[in-house]
């Protein structure tokens, strides 16, 4: 069995995974106590962080009949994306357009993430891909 991992930088140097996102029903129901719970009114979601097996989760919750998180749980999709947080997004953005990532739309702050922008990309290969700008610290 070949237990190499060669590197495979899709968004350029610096980039990092940072969560994953799996689309709920209801935060609620995850019966975590102490939840932060972010409402994001331009993506239409309300969302909260929990940490399981090392790996940061992002549980996503419509927020309304409109939201297209909703489509996913209507299909039984629960894993939505991967996020990753990269140092610059522009040049993150240029990386992926290489490794044959398209944007799906322009970047926007994200409440969820002190108003850092966040941008949506998509690869035929690797689905959906959510990249975060890094913040200050």
């Amino acid at each position: 069995m070949n237990t190499s991992k060669p590197p495979l930088a899709l968004f350029g140097e610096g980039a990092a995974l940072d969560h994953i996102g799996v689309a709920v029903r209801s935060i609620a129901s995850a019966s975590v106590p102490d939840l932060r719970v972010t409402q994001d009114a331009t993506q239409r979601v309300s969302v909260a962080f929990v940490e399981t097996g090392g790996a940061t989760l992002e549980l996503i919750e419509p927020l309304g009949d409109d939201s297209p998180i909703r489509a996913s749980l209507d299909k039984g999709h629960a894993l939505v994306h991967l996020c990753f947080r990269v140092p610059d997004l522009d040049s993150a953005l240029e990386a992926g357009q290489r490794a044959g990532f398209h944007r799906l739309a322009a970047p926007v702050p994200a409440p969820a993430f002190d108003n850092r922008r966040i941008v949506w990309v998509f690869s035929r290969v690797f689905g959906l891909v959510e990249l975060l700008e890094a913040g200050d610290g």
